[in-house]
């Protein structure tokens, strides 16, 4: 495993995403992510399965100081009231004392961005969470969230070979954060790519190994990958016994100018790209 390091941060690289797992398959493949070595979960209350996640970090014999959690708090609960009463209810499913790190998990301007933020640092002094961070907002909100809570070190993101996050990246690379890259593998849109198979064939690898390779190689990136699937589970954690040769790693940047963007719901904000 690959770590992410600032200060007394140490974050594994890649992150096991889960959403859309439910009840049974939540717990077999959390369980599983565990036993093959990923120790970085992601979750939200609006997936419905922080009790599952809970659940299954409960059974693993991991210790829960090497595991980094994260959950979201949905876009409609972002008052301080609201920030408090979400975040303990998470805590409670998750079956925790602590959350490593808790983000907003979309932006919302029917409540106020200060207030918000504030009441996040809270939970930071309270020790219900160690760290902050929000997720899908765009650069200049971005900074402007950073500029009023400086203590802010992540952003979530949909960032994959098709679409471009080079406006985010750069106030993050600036500001000392990290993006955390979901939908990672496009949904599948990888493995029609001609240029991203052309490039696994190379390291015989697969495309998604070669594309979660991509990511991490970047500055500040860590991916999430989610599958229900025990082989690939396994198989996309064996990213850390090689490297992308720059001439690879700039083909795969040039399709992030196809800017597909996949998750773009009514309610979100007004995109970079």
């Amino acid at each position: 495993m690959e770590y992410w390091t600032y200060k007394d941060i140490k974050i594994p690289k890649l992150g096991f995403g889960t959403w859309m797992l439910e009840k049974e398959e939540a717990l077999f493949s959390i369980g599983k992510a565990l036993e093959v070595g990923y120790r970085h979960i992601d979750t939200a209350s609006i997936y419905s399965n922080e009790e599952e996640v809970g659940s299954a970090l409960q059974k693993s014999s991991v210790p829960r100081e090497e595991i980094f959690l994260t959950t979201k708090i949905w876009k409609d609960y972002l008052s301080p009231e609201q920030i408090q009463k979400e975040t303990q209810k998470s805590l409670n499913k998750l079956k925790v004392d602590y959350i490593d790190l808790l983000l907003i998990h979309w932006p919302n301007p029917e409540f106020s961005l200060e207030e918000s933020l504030e009441a996040l640092e809270n939970l930071v002094r309270e020790k219900k969470t160690l760290y902050i961070g929000v997720s899908n907002f765009p650069s200049e909100l971005l900074l402007k969230a950073k500029n009023i809570c400086p203590s802010l070190i992540n952003n979530q993101v949909e960032y994959h070979p098709f679409l471009s996050q080079s406006k985010s990246l750069k106030v993050i690379q600036e500001h000392q954060m990290f993006l955390t890259a979901y939908s990672s593998l496009a949904r599948g849109l990888i493995f029609k790519s001609q240029q991203i198979n052309h490039i696994a064939k190379k390291y015989n690898k697969t495309p998604s190994q070669i594309t979660l390779r991509w990511l991490i190689e970047q500055k500040n990136v860590l991916p999430l990958f989610k599958s229900k699937n025990e082989n690939h589970i396994k198989e996309n954690f064996n990213i850390f016994n090689f490297q992308l040769e720059k001439e690879d790693q700039d083909k795969i940047f040039r399709l992030t100018n196809q800017k597909q963007r996949i998750v773009n719901p009514p309610f979100a904000p007004k995109w970079d790209e």
